[in-house]
């Protein structure tokens, strides 16, 4: 089921950081007012999303570069090591490459 961005769902991180799509070689500029999830939906990458608030873990997406942020509730602590929900993750780093 894919939602309409809502950007109230990532709390401001203090920073932007940029999105590299690794399959699909797009680079997209996440705002601190933004979800990685709204920035997908906007760029037209298809990510379902049903809760947007990181407890269902539909959004889950494999990462392969950076540091994120995990702010769900969703993930256990090994599941975290590869895979984000993009819901409501930030990234520590100044990019985080995302398996799209």
């Amino acid at each position: 089921m894919q939602t309409l961005p809502t950007t109230a769902q990532a709390a401001p991180a203090g920073h932007g950081f940029d999105l590299i799509l690794e399959r699909s070689h797009l680079r997209l500029p996440v705002a601190p007012c933004e979800s990685i999830a709204d920035v997908l939906l906007l760029a037209g990458v298809a990510v379902e999303t049903l809760c947007e608030q990181g407890v269902c873990g539909t959004c889950v997406t494999r990462w392969t570069a950076g540091e994120p942020d995990h702010r769900d509730s969703c993930l256990s602590p090994e599941e975290q090591r590869t895979h984000v929900a993009v819901c409501c993750a930030r990234c520590h780093s100044p990019t985080l490459t995302l398996d799209l």
